[in-house]
């Protein structure tokens, strides 16, 4: 189970070992040799472990030899990572890069050699030390295999699909709509009878098999095909036999087949019988491009209609696989709430009402939530559920623990799938979400920074190491390992792990001693658990001080800290090796006492907590590449910070709560020797000079940059002209923010001649425009735009509507509309979120208009007297699933304009062909089809058609706060993740 994770340990030791060979301080400093053996000794375990992983053999001697080499191969990482540390700081040159080249004469000199560098005998000391844990290592591995017994033949595995394909389709739950909209794809030909493909995709466990087989026994029951066939893949497939069981299938006079046909002439056999059929053809459990190509050929193009269905877990080969159009191409969603629960009840009681134990009233909810409308998931807890009331040995089965019991092996089963399926560097990273608490979001940007200090990423080509992280996350939401979440009001996009895969991975990381977990459900330390390498706590407990003070155990080795409630935070000087220590939220004591001494952290966050002050030490931390004080009361960085111009890749300061607050972080003077920064938040410039400004343009690496400007600021001509001067020097800026103060005209910004081309976004509150700055128009890459403008033209809609990458548009338009605002049918091609902060939203769509839109949301006051002022086309929005419509309740309930507007929206809410979530001032609206009677005022409308329900956790929706920002509130839909 974990042989490979611990060859993705030793690759990147061995990666380490290597560069470290090519040094010249090594030959001086007479380890070269020894560290030839280590590398030796490391290559050969490697060749060890991937022999084994081929034979698939699990006994438990080679899983305890296992333990031990990634053990010693941590042990020589952080050698390494040490030695070079000392080296460093003997040299007066502690992290520079530069160093570590061939062209540096720094060690040339026998008298400095023996003055700077560490201890000889030290050195020594350590190396005999690895040495004589490797001749142990190998000599057990020898004994191991002269004692090994031959491994019992291994049981034939039944496929844990069957079950899906033979299941009663009436008695299915909550795919009733998802089979109408897949029977219409396959059954639709849009004027044509071409061979069709369709995709239905989704993660694991998600009833894809069962959505399939339920649309392909109705279909062959209608008798809409001529012929038919159901057949599996599977990651291992052996392609002649799913050939040969695809033609006994279609082949009505089962003809002996010759054992030693040819796939040539299997492949001939299946085209001829195809060719002048309709067919309909079901490929199920298809993993890579490969195989689909070799299925593929057997399926004849003809001129009948034929239809081929395939089932995968990976979005990219949906898109491979199916016809040209995406609406090929079915997401299977997950089930609400209101069916998982059917579908336990009828699996574990028999019933489908809420006749069920009541001592399980309060327990029954959060078995739901902790399913996160799995269908397998729920099937499997069901399951577990009637045997532990029919033998009345309760035990709730809460907690990430549950996939342990013997009655969740195939939930296991099905995930390590997928699991199995990564390439080492990506299982890796996935293993590390499990650091996050269960069903809460994750912010990409601290997810990648702590994946890049952990040394995860392995450099892409021509591509930064943030770069290549995000590809990688990309790479796990793409094979529905990982969920995408919608942007938030920062226009970051935030991700989550389905509940189960958070247990999945909390699983494995125990099993394979990657991360120790102490959360509220289990708030001991396992008992096997001696070396810490990762430790999560998320509790409040008196274990948490016993866990730090534990004689049996060790945090000396711990490489991540990460804690966000604990009664005790370990003591710094205890953690030698740390590389991650994330305290973000952390409402204790924090002690930075011995903060200097953790010579390899990277990632230091400290956001949320009571720290007041950081020590002048700071500076001491020349591997520091995160320093996160966000919503602290630090008040003054110390001025060492300037020391790690070659590490530094991110400060954030302040906070955006802070902004309009008397409260600043102010920032060292001669910022610009941070020449390494990418992502630099908060800037108060309200507090700054001039000469501040003009620094800030020489931080050429800046790619995330957010600053604050006042009032002011917009007629001092310096301060434009600096600021200007430097947004145009920061070539591969990606997202500038920029929070403005009341009355802030930021007309200013309109002169930018030279923008950054690569700008992703664009965040401008509070601050105003005249118009839509013309210099817009040539951001191709540009997501994300927050502005308020005072006019709205021709041309400044055009500027947005061809803008081919946004996604997410924050509009505030501070005037009131004299005629309706068209947004016609081109233009606006991926925008998924449209908000709008106008005083009366007279907005028209067209027929097609924004065809991906998903979310709608406007706010408003008491704006124009006309009657037809109101948002007019709402049906014409296609995807649209949610409209939030918001208003100052104390102030303009009564305005008749709001009236009409919030009527105008309920009635083309009630017509629209999709199920639309309507939420008025954070409260969810439920509107009935009969809402447009012409008989019925608005007040009747709202008395006897509108039930109102307060908006909880069932509910994702968007808000408005003040200043126009969108603010995302978190759900258990993932329908469309």
């Amino acid at each position: 189970m974990g042989a490979l994770s611990v060859s993705v340990v030793v690759d990147a030791v061995m990666r380490k070992l290597g560069a470290l060979l090519e040094q010249e301080y090594v030959l001086l400093s007479g380890v070269r040799h020894n560290v030839r053996f280590l590398e030796a000794e490391l290559r050969s375990m490697r060749a060890v472990i991937y022999h084994r992983e081929s034979l698939d053999e699990q006994d438990a001697l080679f899983w305890h030899w296992i333990d031990l080499v990634r053990e010693l191969a941590y042990a020589v990482e952080d050698w390494v990572d040490l030695f070079t540390i000392r080296v460093d700081a003997a040299a007066g040159i502690w992290g520079n890069p530069s160093f570590r080249s061939h062209s540096q004469g720094w060690f040339r000199s026998p008298a400095r050699k023996m003055t700077t560098l560490p201890s000889r005998r030290v050195i020594s000391s350590e190396l005999q030390e690895l040495k004589k844990r490797f001749t142990e290592i190998a000599e057990r591995r020898e004994r191991y295999k002269q004692v090994a017994a031959p491994l019992p033949a291994k049981l034939s595995v039944v496929n844990p699909r069957l079950p899906a394909l033979y299941q009663d389709i009436d008695r299915l739950v909550g795919l009733a709509r998802p089979m109408e909209e897949v029977t219409k794809m396959v059954i639709e030909s849009g004027g044509k009878a071409e061979l069709k493909t369709v995709s239905i995709v989704g993660m694991a466990g998600s009833g894809k098999t069962t959505l399939a087989n339920a649309v392909y026994m109705r279909l062959r029951e209608e008798n809409c095909f001529q012929c038919h066939a159901f057949v599996s893949v599977g990651q291992k497939p052996d392609l002649k036999k799913t050939r040969m069981h695809l033609l006994s299938m279609l082949d009505n006079v089962h003809q002996q087949l010759d054992g030693d046909i040819t796939t040539t002439g299997l492949i001939v056999r299946l085209r001829h019988i195809l060719e002048k059929k309709r067919y309909l053809i079901v490929v199920d459990d298809l993993w890579t491009k490969e195989h689909w190509q070799r299925i593929k050929c057997c399926f004849p193009e003809n001129s009948l209609g034929s239809r081929i269905v395939t089932i995968t877990r990976k979005a990219a080969l949906a898109a491979e696989c199916s016809s040209s159009s995406s609406d090929c191409i079915y997401n299977i969603g997950l089930l609400s709430e209101v069916d998982s629960k059917k579908l336990v009840l009828n699996g574990a009681f028999g019933c489908e009402h809420d006749d069920y134990p009541q001592h399980l009233e309060d327990v029954f909810p959060k078995i739901i939530k902790r399913c996160g409308g799995l269908p397998l998931a729920l099937v499997t807890l069901a399951s577990m559920l009637a045997d532990q009331y029919s033998n009345d040995k309760w035990d709730t089965p809460i907690g990430w623990r549950w996939l342990s019991h013997p009655d969740a092996e195939q939930m296991m089963q099905t995930i390590t799938l997928s699991y199995n399926n990564l390439p080492l560097h990506l299982r890796t990273c996935l293993l590390y979400l499990s650091t996050f608490p269960v069903n809460k979001k994750v912010d990409i940007d601290r997810l990648v920074r702590r994946w890049i200090a952990e040394e995860f990423i392995l450099m892409g080509h021509g591509a930064s190491v943030e770069e290549t992280a995000r590809i990688y996350l990309d790479e796990l939401i793409s094979v529905n390992m990982v969920q995408p979440l919608l942007l938030n009001k920062d226009g970051v996009m935030n991700c989550r792990l389905h509940p189960v895969i958070h247990d999945f991975l909390v699983c494995k990381s125990m099993d394979e001693s990657f991360m120790t977990m102490v959360d509220a459900e289990h708030k001991d330390v396992p008992s096997n658990v001696s070396t810490i390498r990762r430790l999560c706590l998320q509790s409040s407990s008196m274990q948490d001080q016993d866990l730090a003070r534990n004689g049996s155990t060790n945090l000396s080795r711990a490489r991540s800290i990460v804690i966000s409630q604990a009664s005790t935070t370990p003591h710094l000087t205890d953690l030698r090796v740390v590389r991650v220590l994330d305290l973000e939220g952390y409402d204790g004591i924090v002690c930075l006492d011995g903060l200097d001494k953790l010579l390899l952290l990277r990632y230091l966050s400290l956001r949320g907590t009571n720290v007041s002050e950081l020590p002048e030490t700071l500076g001491e931390l020349r591997c520091l590449q995160t320093l996160d004080v966000r919503s602290t009361k630090v008040k003054q960085l110390p001025r060492s910070i300037l020391r790690l111009q070659h590490t530094l890749m991110a400060l954030l300061v302040g906070g955006e709560e802070m902004v309009n607050s008397i409260e600043t972080t102010r920032m060292p003077n001669d910022i610009w020797q941070l020449r390494k920064l990418e992502n630099l938040a908060t800037v108060d410039l309200r507090v700054q000079h001039v000469n501040f400004v003009e620094d800030l343009g020489a931080l050429e690496s800046l790619r995330v940059i957010t600053i604050t400007w006042y009032f002011h600021q917009c007629s001092d001509g310096p301060h434009c002209k600096e600021l200007l001067s430097s947004i145009q020097k920061w070539r591969k800026l990606k997202s500038l923010t920029i929070h403005c103060g009341l009355g802030c005209s930021m007309e200013f910004l309109g002169f930018l001649s030279d923008p950054p081309q690569e700008l992703e976004k664009f965040k401008v509150t509070v601050g105003r425009f005249a118009y839509v700055p013309a210099w817009i128009n040539g951001l191709v890459s540009l997501y994300f735009l927050q502005i308020t403008i005072c006019k709205i033209g021709t041309d400044d809609l055009d500027i947005l509507r061809t803008l081919p990458k946004l996604q997410l548009l924050i509009l505030g338009l501070d005037f009131v509309p004299s005629e309706a605002i068209v947004i016609e049918t081109e233009g606006f091609s991926e925008l998924l979120t449209l908000s709008v902060n106008c005083p009366a939203p007279w907005l028209t769509f067209g027929t097609g208009a924004m065809p991906k839109l998903t979310h709608l949301q406007l706010e408003f006051c008491s704006g124009s007297a006309m009657q037809e002022s109101v948002p007019d086309g709402i049906g014409n929005l296609q995807s649209l699933t949610e409209v939030a419509l918001l208003y100052n309740q104390n102030w303009c309930a009564n305005s008749s304009s709001v009236i009409r507007t919030v009527d105008a929206v309920k009635r083309q809410v009630a017509k629209h062909r999709n199920q639309i979530n309507l939420v008025i001032n954070e409260t969810k609206v439920d509107v009935v089809q009969e809402v447009d009677e012409e008989t019925e005022s608005p007040a009747e409308i709202q008395s006897s058609n509108v039930q109102i329900q307060k908006v909880g956790e069932k509910v994702v929706r968007t808000t408005i706060e003040t200043c126009g920002e969108i603010e995302e509130v978190e759900g258990d839909n993932f329908n469309h993740a």
